[in-house]
């Protein structure tokens, strides 16, 4: 999710609102898709994360009934044109100011962790010869070294 229009709302169009309501009147409450269209009548327009849930299930996986009754083409137009628009001035806002000088506006600061073992991860140590796999004796050590951990930990 884009966390700069999180918290954004878009207000329906009237004639669009003007579309669903009449389509809320003719359709009983036992009609697929009637709670998405009874609440984009109530709140009059969706936020951010409605929207992008509403374009998902629109392109993918809604059935034919609930895709004309929420607004069919009209309805997924609005969002996809709504969507774009606002992504672009996000995009747009953060490009300009990279060209001011700042720094890349589209990742995180951050610092980079330079060692060797960044995720400090210690690898088991391998039995190489002969008389190390007859007497597992990287296995006793390993066993030995954890040991010793947890005794540390409980004391």
């Amino acid at each position: 999710m884009n966390k700069d229009l999180k918290h954004d709302f878009y207000k329906l169009p009237e004639e669009l609102l003007h579309t669903l309501t009449s389509n809320l009147k003719r359709t009983s409450d036992k009609a697929s898709g009637y709670e998405r269209l009874s609440n984009l009548c109530k709140d009059k327009g969706v936020n951010y994360g409605q929207a992008k849930k509403i374009k998902h299930e629109m392109e993918n996986d809604l059935n034919p009934e609930a895709y004309k009754l929420v607004g069919g083409d009209e309805l997924l137009d609005w969002v996809n044109d709504k969507l774009t628009r606002e992504r672009k001035i996000v995009d747009g806002n953060k490009r300009v100011r990279m060209n001011a000088g700042l720094n890349n506006q589209f990742k995180k600061p951050h610092n980079k962790d330079n060692s060797k073992n960044s995720t400090k991860v210690r690898l088991v140590k391998t039995q190489k010869n002969s008389d190390e796999i007859l007497n597992n004796r990287a296995v006793y050590n390993e066993a030995s070294r954890i040991r010793d951990i947890i005794n540390k930990i409980i004391i």
